[in-house]
């Protein structure tokens, strides 16, 4: 006779103190009564230990009640519907059991009045995975309800599985074209060794709107075994699915493509393509690209000029800066701008020639008659922080135009070195106030108060009794202000920036020891636009280690988003939750809120952390 029969044999004789003893209270007793309970032949015994763990603790009792065998799992799947509780939790407990038994629950409850029900209905399909789950989501897709849909999407990109994408394909084949889309998108979110197939079939679809996105995916997912579909597609007869093929394989870097992104230059549908091709391949940057780029400098077009021109400030090397100079010249002053700011990118490390090239080019751009582009000039030589770039900041210091005096002090700041320093004390004698107000803003003057953003922008509070970080929350734009202000910068130990998908981090947050960049997009519900990125559990939890790491080695914490409202302050309260510990969310929303009272916190972000923290709901608790 084997253990596990002894082990049920001895159930009936155990009391109910007994049996919480030995199978409730330790981790040891908790594996074995899940090991036995597959094997319990009688319904009452089965009933009876489900009722006892759901006692103890309802988690535990859900996780065990879809493990008894499928015959009494209609009985303790009704156990947990039985429970008085609120609907969000109960729909948590259901998605625990991982049975089958739970779904028509959860199918009515995707009727429910409130959306957040919804969500949470769909959410727990998706963690059951089964094919019976993925029947229902896939249904659900073609739910008239928006919202269901788009989480029905979400989920089924979630299970990745080979069920899961089976699914998908079906629904691609769907009369609506919003089915056709959401099913598009979720097939990007699986993992490329089982999306890759549908992905490429999706390439030949009829609908045009179901190619572009599968090239979109395409891209996202790389590798050569998508190249020829994305060289095709790059042919295909509707305009978006040209451009997004272009942009695919300007991503994944394929010298291949650049002959037909060359072509690409000269598409009829220029503003749709064009700009896309031009883009790629200042990614790709070979020879060949550059030629190619060089030939759109002369378009008639201004867009497709500068676009080109952007594309080549990525290319180092001395043909595409000696290009970007000629743009310098260019009639129009969005170009000349963009020039400069190309300038500025080129990365000169290691090459003295082509360093005094891009020092010459900014030479001749800071002669320039129009404002907007001597301002951009301000902003290069701030990126480039050479001692020659110094002695031209301070020429700028005398511009007629006040945006570009103050450019000129903010770069001289952000250069910080000895020459920098000495040219901001010698500006404070300037005749011009602005000038010498905010020279003195950037000087390292111990006495001056640390710059806050506003008068609530920081908080020191120890709200646990435990030593916390020093919170600041901004907007990216005033977090490049702090970390460039030397009082304030010195003591900056760590900063979280959450950035547009696409957009590089600012060149200055370097200057920050510990960092963590996340690309993100502010997102609450999944959106068919396969170029916004909604935050996912994996973001959350970089969050948290993140800020578990702080513990070990305090300092002052930077929090930055675009707007410094939503994101910003759900990665915040996230850093406050990890840190203070369970049953302090209070005192984590608290602390948010000193650091910025309109606060605004992601929804989405506070749902993946209260789930990855095990706050079970009182992340989201809050009222605002």
């Amino acid at each position: 006779m084997n253990s596990a029969a002894t082990l049920i044999q001895q159930l009936p004789e155990l009391s109910d103190a007994q049996f919480k003893q030995k199978y409730l209270k330790e981790r040891q007793g908790m594996q074995a009564l899940a090991t036995i309970l597959p094997q319990i032949e009688q319904r009452s015994l089965a009933l009876r230990a489900i009722k006892l763990a759901l006692k103890v603790n309802l988690k535990l009792g859900s996780k065990l009640a879809g493990t008894v065998k499928p015959e009494f799992q209609k009985a303790t799947i009704k156990l947990i519907g039985n429970i008085p509780t609120s609907a969000r939790f109960k729909i948590q407990l259901l998605a625990l059991t991982c049975s089958d038994t739970a779904i028509p629950m959860l199918v009515k409850g995707l009727s429910h009045k409130q959306s957040a029900v919804r969500l949470h209905c769909i959410r727990a399909l998706g963690k059951i995975g089964s094919e019976a789950a993925i029947i229902e989501l896939a249904r659900s897709l073609a739910s008239e309800d928006c919202q269901v849909q788009a989480w029905a999407a979400w989920a089924l990109g979630e299970i990745d599985s080979k069920p899961a994408v089976t699914a998908l394909i079906e629904a691609l084949k769907h009369e609506d074209s919003e089915v056709r889309a959401w099913a598009a998108w979720a097939l990007g979110k699986i993992k490329p060794k089982t999306a890759v197939p549908a992905l490429l079939k999706a390439l030949k679809h009829e609908d045009s709107e179901v190619r572009w996105r599968a090239a979109v995916n395409c891209g996202k997912i790389g590798g050569s075994e998508v190249v020829p579909s994305l060289l095709n597609a790059m042919r295909d007869s509707n305009p978006i699915v040209r451009a997004r093929a272009a942009t695919a394989l300007g991503k994944i870097g394929d010298r291949d493509a650049v002959p037909r992104l060359v072509e690409l230059l000269h598409d009829p549908d220029y503003y749709v393509v064009s700009l896309r091709a031009a883009e790629a391949l200042g990614q790709i940057g070979t020879e060949t690209a550059v030629a190619g780029l060089l030939q759109a400098l002369n378009h008639d077009d201004s867009d497709l000029r500068g676009s080109a021109v952007s594309a080549l400030g990525e290319i180092s090397s001395e043909v595409a800066a000696v290009a970007v100079m000629r743009s310098l010249s260019d009639p129009d002053i969005f170009v000349r701008g963009r020039a400069v700011v190309a300038l500025g990118n080129i990365n000169t490390a290691g090459d003295p020639s082509l360093q005094k090239m891009v020092a010459a080019g900014l030479g001749i751009a800071l002669r320039d008659s129009e404002s907007y582009v001597r301002w951009r000039v301000a902003a290069a030589f701030g990126q480039i922080g050479t001692e020659e770039a110094v002695a031209d900041l301070v020429r700028l210091l005398g511009d007629e135009t006040p945006g570009v005096r103050q450019k000129a002090v903010k770069s001289l700041g952000q250069i910080g070195s000895d020459a920098a320093i000495l040219a901001l004390e010698v500006a404070l004698n300037r005749e011009v106030a602005d000038v010498r107000a905010l020279a003195a803003q950037y000087l390292p003057d111990v006495k001056k108060p640390v710059k806050t953003f506003d008068s609530e922008s920081s908080n020191s509070a120890d709200l646990s009794g435990e030593k916390l970080p020093e919170i600041l929350i901004a907007s990216e734009a005033e977090a490049t202000e702090y970390i460039i202000d030397r009082a304030a910068g010195r003591a900056l130990k760590y900063l979280i920036s959450i950035g547009t998908p696409g957009v590089p981090e600012p060149k200055n947050f370097h200057k920050v020891p510990n960092r963590l960049r996340r690309s993100l997009n502010d997102l609450e519900t999944p959106v068919d636009d396969p170029d916004r990125v909604l935050p996912t559990l994996d973001d959350v939890l970089q969050m948290i280690d993140f800020a578990l790491k702080m513990s070990a080695r305090p300092g002052n914490l930077l929090v930055c988003c675009q707007s410094g409202i939503s994101l910003s302050t759900a990665t915040a309260l996230i850093v406050g939750a990890a840190l203070l510990g369970r049953g302090k969310e209070r005192e984590a929303w608290s602390l948010v809120l000193a650091a910025k009272p309109q606060a605004r916190p992601n929804r989405w972000m506070l749902e993946l952390a209260d789930e990855a923290l095990g706050r079970d709901g009182k992340l989201c608790d809050f009222k605002y």
